[in-house]
Formats: C-alpha cells, structure tokens, sequence
C-alpha cells in the first residue's frame, strides 16, 4: 500500500512537472509550491486565480485544468 501511494504521487508529482515547462522554450515557471499563500500568489503569471492541493503541495490555479494553459495549445 505504500509503494502504490508512493508511486501515485510521483506520478502527480511528474504531472505537475509538465506544467513547468514553458511552450517557448524560456526559463520554466514554478507552479508547485510549499504554501497556499505562495502559489496564489504565483498564480497571476499562470493567467488564473487561487490555488489548488496536490498531494501535500500546492499547485497554481483553483482547478487544476487551467494550471498553465494561458491559451498556448
């Protein structure tokens, strides 16, 4: 049970890592962070509000499909 919990959250971990990458090839932006506090306030350089948990992290954005999309794709 525990291996499948540690592989889970590699797993978002590895997710959220994605989100990291800037589509332009530039310096990639945190979106992970310790606190609520730190990834709200990161959250207007991702074109959103709020922060959303991710697992014992805190990720940009209040939902999760908005996390670094700022109409790239």
């Amino acid at each position: 049970m525990k291996r499948a919990s540690l592989l889970i959250g590699s797993l978002l971990l590895a997710a959220g890592a994605s989100v990291l990458a800037n589509h332009h090839g530039d310096q990639p932006k945190q979106a992970m962070f310790k606190t609520q506090k730190e990834a709200e306030a990161a959250a207007s350089g991702f074109g959103c509000e709020g922060a959303h948990r991710m697992g014992s992290m805190w990720m940009v954005c209040s939902q999760h499909d908005k996390a670094g999309h700022q109409g790239q794709h």
